[in-house]
């Protein structure tokens, strides 16, 4: 027996920034949603801890699929006031990494001085958390891999057809670093 596009194991991004640090790791959001808050405390006191913090956020197939559309380009439910507030209060630098297939707004965190660093690393696939773990720590350039660190210099806007349908238009290129 065979199944298709099934790995045999993932590496999380946890567990590839575990190969070269220790870490404190506290979940901020029961799920993508994050309707609640109630986890914030610890992941903030996490934050005030460490001698950096790298928060990993985005959307999942729950929120993006090829037969579910998007209502919006923000992060879902709380995950932005989650991101700013560890980093108002991380000790050290804070370093945004986003997953997720299509764009999504993060303008809120480019504006913040306390976050350092935004990787967009897509749907990474089986060997994602060593891949981001290897360019956080400046083991691989991710020039021509397919993890790309993005710096957010564009705007993106949308429009909704009356179908409800949701389609996305840069309008100004992207630069990649």
């Amino acid at each position: 027996m065979y199944t298709l596009g099934l790995a045999c194991g993932y590496t999380t991004p946890l567990q590839g920034i575990q190969r070269y640090a220790q870490t404190i790791h506290r979940q901020g959001c029961a799920d993508v949603a994050c309707v609640s808050d109630q986890q914030f405390s610890a992941a903030i006191d996490a934050a005030r801890q460490a001698d950096a913090t790298v928060l990993v956020m985005g959307l999942d197939q729950s929120i993006e699929a090829e037969f579910r559309d998007r209502t919006g380009l923000l992060l879902p439910g709380r995950q932005q006031e989650l991101v700013s507030k560890i980093a108002a209060a991380s000790k050290g630098p804070t370093i945004l990494v986003l997953m997720s297939g299509g764009p999504i707004d993060v303008s809120f965190a480019k504006n913040d001085p306390k976050i350092g660093s935004i990787v967009w690393a897509g749907y990474p696939g089986q060997a994602g958390g060593a891949a981001i773990s290897d360019v956080l720590f400046g083991i691989t350039n991710p020039g021509l891999l397919l993890v790309e660190l993005l710096r957010i210099s564009y705007w993106v806007h949308f429009i909704r057809n009356v179908t409800g349908n949701l389609f996305f238009y840069f309008f100004q290129e992207a630069s990649f670093l």
